[in-house]
């Protein structure tokens, strides 16, 4: 593998213990996760599309990824700092979701694994209390840096909705509580579909000074054929 002679920053990563933490499928890796045959039956069979879509095959669900697991995966490269970027903790209404906060400062993050340089944690600015989760998301931890709120939706029902209207990033109560992210001078990532793309750009004139990050490239569901069930 090719030597790289500077250190990596690793901007985007996730951390979960299925067995642990609230995830989409932890009743179903309690009861089969030493069972991965039928684990995948009941996983599909309920319509975890959501779990499905972002792990590909259903047994990678029974698998904790953990710092000491990342630096398997690393090699013999070498990262200076890691942010964990929310990952679908499942207590994600109101200020449920500062557990996972909590939960990615309790992991071992040290020298003999690697730095943990941020965390960006999730919450919905139209929450009436988003102001106080926020607080809530730093006082948990010194390196909560922003938040991501994904609002991937596509026109076309085959491909899985990540939120739940299609123009999140324009909605009124939205934009009243991106103030507080704007004025707490903490980033935002956005998670949309190629095709609207347009409210990032929106959403970036109306608050200019804040930095916005576009996660995995405005995804552009359908590029590489008819969009429908086989492409999502």
């Amino acid at each position: 593998m090719q030597q790289l002679d500077f250190a990596i920053i690793d901007a985007h990563i996730h951390q979960w213990n299925p067995y642990t933490t609230p995830h989409a499928a932890v009743l179903a890796v309690k009861l089969l996760g030493k069972y991965p045959y039928l684990l995948d039956k009941v996983v599909r069979m309920v319509n975890s599309d959501d779990l499905i879509e972002t792990t590909g095959l259903t047994n990678h669900v029974t698998a904790p990824y953990l710092p000491e697991n990342y630096v398997q995966d690393l090699g013999h490269y070498q990262v200076e700092q890691v942010v964990h970027v929310e990952a679908g903790w499942h207590k994600n209404k109101g200020k449920g979701v500062i557990g996972e906060t909590h939960f990615i400062e309790s992991l071992p993050f040290n020298a003999e694994t690697v730095k943990l340089g941020g965390i960006v944690a999730t919450a919905d600015p139209r929450d009436s209390n988003f102001k106080k989760i926020l607080q809530l998301h730093k006082k948990a931890s010194p390196r909560f840096k922003g938040i991501r709120k994904m609002a991937a939706v596509r026109e076309d029902k085959e491909i899985r909705a990540w939120a739940d209207e299609p123009h999140l990033y324009c909605n009124k109560k939205f934009l009243k509580g991106f103030e507080a992210i704007a004025q707490n001078n903490l980033t935002f990532d956005t998670w949309v579909y190629s095709t609207q793309l347009s409210d990032v750009i929106a959403l970036a004139r109306k608050f200019p000074e804040t930095s916005i990050v576009l996660d995995h490239f405005g995804t552009p569901a359908g590029l590489f054929g008819h969009v429908g069930a086989l492409t999502g």
